[in-house]
């Protein structure tokens, strides 16, 4: 079986063109008739000397449907049908031309979408917006970004106008002193900062886009090739959609931790020895019959290429880095960013994967780097990786396995489930008045029930989804009520070494552990230190046991643990060989680890 890699899969809809919102006034497809003159958009910018440097850019700069594909029609052309438009137009002198100009004598194309998207689109949007009346409204610009149209102070995003309302036959000019400023997203912000390389290019890896025609508005056809007016793109991002962090929206308000490389490099070399995965994996998997409860066993091959070995480590060891660096400031309950970064402000964060961070230890995520503002939230790049890896990806919850799930085998006996839920009165240990207590006993297990009275019962657990690195292992039994008698187990490890070969190691019951040579003892009824009544014993059965490869995400391939009951005919009348056993729990430990 090749096992690949897969996260869940989502849509991301980023509409580069997108419906227009309400402005100081909006009237849609018309250019209001009083202003409206014979001249189109760009017959106005064009004939304008002050804005013949804008003119130029304009002229020279062809439309995209996205940043790898571009129309045939230049922003003139499409300025200058009946599509209807309104252009914040800077005014010569009042932006740089010279290093815009530079970018499209490039020739490269990322130097010319930067032009076209941070200049051009952030000061024009479908449809007429005239300047009346005090109003402040809100705008979308044609990159999608937000602009705030303040009539009253006669300013666009803070920038003034200068001459407002001159009418078009397909819309209206307001020329401004100055640019729109422009502001990256957080999505966008990743690829400006050459120090944020690294996850970068992880997010990129899941990053398409897709043109939709349905959504979008043809325009004229041109030496047989339909053109389009409004060009309406999706952009797909398994990644965001797995985490619920869409950082590429401008109606979004994220908040982002964002590793240097250098920071990234060092956490991956850490992070990635726990994903130590081989090439090949060979398991006996046994199955039980649900009807029958008859069990077979087959031997089956886990195979990875090189390059499938490569890129499942390199996915897992990036997810583990980037799962929880993002934050939706609408979960927040009412906290803002500077809450987030500072401590005693927030009780707790919740990252957008759904992992709770609490304060102070939430504020210390935030490295105390200077947040930097962007469209649609902040960033805090940080040089430190202040997560704590059990409080992210590495989740204990994770090695958690219920024995009436997880038990693979079984031998010398019956498997029935038990499921246990009752009040029970008992005296608190110690107590001189006669104090009696309620405590709700509650439990679904499984019992090895002996197929005749000299048997040692065997079972096996799969145990699924580990990483390579150290666990502490137990397992929580039950106390046999029905016969009032400890268990006397031996307990065994089965896992694949570090060249891929099946190895079983008997359990040795660590210092401090109830045990009998190498047995151990499971014992009855007994109180805490607060004097309180417990029913079972959760058992260490090894510290620091080692599992050499990664299991995380293969279906075939696993660990595996047996517990026997082992007892001599010397032992029957002290302990008992129906034994019940709730769950089995490892517990990760950090490799390298003193």
């Amino acid at each position: 079986m090749n096992k690949k890699i897969s996260i869940l899969a989502g849509v991301v809809l980023s509409a580069l063109v997108i419906y227009p919102l309400t402005s100081c006034k909006d009237d849609h497809f018309d250019a209001d008739p009083t202003l409206t003159s014979k001249a189109t958009v760009w017959g106005n910018i064009s004939q304008t000397a002050e804005l013949s440097e804008f003119a130029s850019i304009l002229s020279r700069v062809y439309f995209s449907t996205s940043e790898s594909n571009t129309t045939s029609q230049t922003y003139s052309d499409l300025l200058n049908h009946d599509q209807t438009f309104t252009v914040w137009a800077p005014k010569n002198g009042t932006f740089d031309y010279e290093i815009w100009n530079s970018l499209l004598e490039s020739g490269d194309r990322e130097s010319v979408y930067k032009v076209e998207t941070e200049l051009i689109r952030n000061c024009m949007t479908r449809y007429s917006h005239v300047m009346s009346g005090g109003d402040e409204e809100k705008i979308i610009f044609f990159n999608s970004k937000q602009g705030h149209f303040n009539c009253g102070k006669g300013t666009i995003n803070g920038v003034t106008i200068t001459d407002s309302n001159i009418g078009c036959s397909n819309g209206v000019v307001h020329i401004i002193e100055g640019p729109v400023p422009y502001l990256p997203n957080v999505y966008e912000y990743l690829s400006k900062d050459a120090s944020l390389s690294r996850l970068n290019a992880f997010l990129k890896k899941y990053e398409s886009i897709e043109f939709v025609e349905d959504a979008s508005t043809q325009g004229p056809t041109i030496d047989g090739n339909i053109t389009w007016v409004d060009s309406v793109t999706t952009l797909r991002n398994t990644y965001f959609n797995y985490l619920r962090a869409y950082i590429n929206r401008e109606d979004s308000s994220y908040v982002m931790i964002m590793p240097t490389d250098d920071c990234w490099d060092a956490t991956y070399a850490k992070t990635k020895n726990y994903f130590n995965y081989r090439t090949n994996y060979s398991q006996q998997v046994i199955t039980v019959d649900p009807q029958t409860l008859a069990t077979s066993t087959e031997t089956k091959t886990t195979t990875l290429s090189d390059e499938e070995m490569d890129s499942i480590i390199d996915f897992r060891t990036s997810d583990a880095i980037s799962r929880n660096l993002v934050f939706n400031h609408n979960w927040q309950f009412g906290h803002d960013y500077v809450d987030m970064m500072t401590e005693n402000r927030c009780d707790s964060i919740e990252s957008t994967a759904g992992v709770i961070f609490y304060d102070p230890y939430s504020a210390r995520l935030f490295n105390h780097v200077t947040p930097i503002e962007l469209s649609n939230g902040y960033a805090f790049v940080v040089d430190n990786f202040n997560y704590r890896m059990e409080d992210t990806w590495f989740d204990t919850k994770l090695f958690t396995y219920e024995a009436e799930r997880y038990y693979e085998s079984y031998e010398y006996c019956t498997i029935e489930r038990v499921h246990k839920e009752t009040n029970i009165k008992y005296r608190r240990y110690g107590s001189e008045d006669g104090e009696q207590l309620d405590t709700l006993l509650k439990y679904t297990a499984i019992k090895l029930a002996p197929t005749r009275t000299t048997a040692n019962p065997t079972v096996k657990f799969r145990l699924p989804d580990t990483y390579s690195c150290k666990y502490d292992i137990y397992a929580v039994m039950i106390y046999n009520l029905d016969q009032m008698k400890p268990y006397h187990l031996r307990a065994y490890m089965y896992y694949h070494d570090k060249k891929a070969t099946q190895e079983k190691v008997q359990l040795t019951p660590p210092a401090g552990v109830n045990a009998d040579g190498k047995n151990f003892v499971a014992t009855g009824p007994h109180y805490d230190d607060a004097g309180l009544l417990h029913q079972n014993d959760t058992l260490l059965l090894q510290r620091d046991f080692e599992l050499p490869i990664c299991y995380y995400g293969l279906d075939d391939a696993y660990a595996t643990l047996e517990i026997q009951s082992y007892l001599t005919s010397s032992q029957r009348s002290k302990y008992t060989n129906e034994v019940l056993i709730d769950k089995i729990i490892l517990v990760p430990k950090e490799n390298n680890e003193e």
